[in-house]
């Protein structure tokens, strides 16, 4: 069982939007990295630190983020991750050329350990037996990312698990097919893993429900989402935020495949 503290970094000028980090040791130097299950990959922005890394050969593309289809292609290694108890050899990153880009811990460390979001008390801890509500099969993409079904007045949308997201983001489609639903709520700039930065406009994303618990509404940023699913992997409209999950604690399992509420 290994314990790490989160940082839940409010945003002052957005309700109940939120970054979710870990302090990290990359080769005994201190870094925050968002703790991101909606990115395929982990990522550093380049700095000072990703100069002294190992420099990679260009692969094919990186985490990508949600207004950006790819990522970047560069990747460096380090000698040692270090987060908590956590111990990672030689850990690769995505290097973004954009040094406002958020740095990442992503699935290619997280979908090897079960999760315990235990938000009401800021910890993240893996790889714990902690009782749940219910053992519930987790729909994955092909590179990990974790789906949940989410039920709202007119219907349901696999929704991607993305603790990496600030806010929520719901499909444009979606909010044109049903605008009595979603209500205006200003604009604000989202910026995705590799820092890309667009206006976007935010709307109030109505109640909703996951296996029958309910979410009260919250803000939500409106993009186009819908089509960046890979082939093969489950379609998406809805990727679910901080300003929804951060009122339960959830156990994600992304090693053996199941989810359930923290009991």
């Amino acid at each position: 069982m290994i314990r790490i503290p989160l940082d839940l970094d409010a945003d002052p000028d957005l309700p109940d939007a939120i970054a979710v980090r870990v302090v990290a040791e990359i080769d005994g130097t201190i870094h925050g990295l968002i703790v991101d299950t909606g990115g395929a990959r982990s990522g550093l922005a380049d700095g000072p630190l990703t100069e002294t890394l190992e420099r990679l050969a260009p692969q094919d593309p990186g985490g990508g983020g949600v207004f950006s289809c790819a990522g970047s292609t560069e990747r460096v290694t380090a000698r040692e991750l270090r987060i908590g108890d956590l111990v990672i050899d030689r850990p690769v990153f995505d290097l973004e050329p954009n040094p406002a880009a958020p740095s990442l811990l992503g699935l290619d460390v997280l979908r090897h350990h079960r999760l315990d979001f235990n938000f009401s008390d800021a910890q993240l801890v893996l790889d714990v037996e902690s009782p749940v509500d219910e053992r519930r099969a987790l729909v994955q993409s092909s590179r990990g990312h974790p789906y949940v079904e989410v039920a709202w007045a007119d219907g349901a949308w696999p929704a991607i698990w993305d603790s990496g997201a600030s806010v929520s983001v719901i499909d444009r489609g979606v909010v044109a097919r049903h605008p009595e639903h979603f209500h205006p709520a200003g604009e604000a700039a989202g910026t995705d893993a590799s820092g890309a930065v667009d206006e976007l406009p935010l709307v109030l994303l109505p109640e909703v429900s996951i296996e029958g618990r309910r979410f009260a509404p919250s803000i939500a940023a409106v993009a186009d989402i819908a089509g960046l699913a890979r082939p093969g992997d489950p379609p998406f409209e809805l990727i679910l935020g901080m300003p929804v999950l951060r009122h339960a604690d959830w156990a994600l399992d992304l090693r053996d495949g199941w989810w359930g509420y923290l009991v």
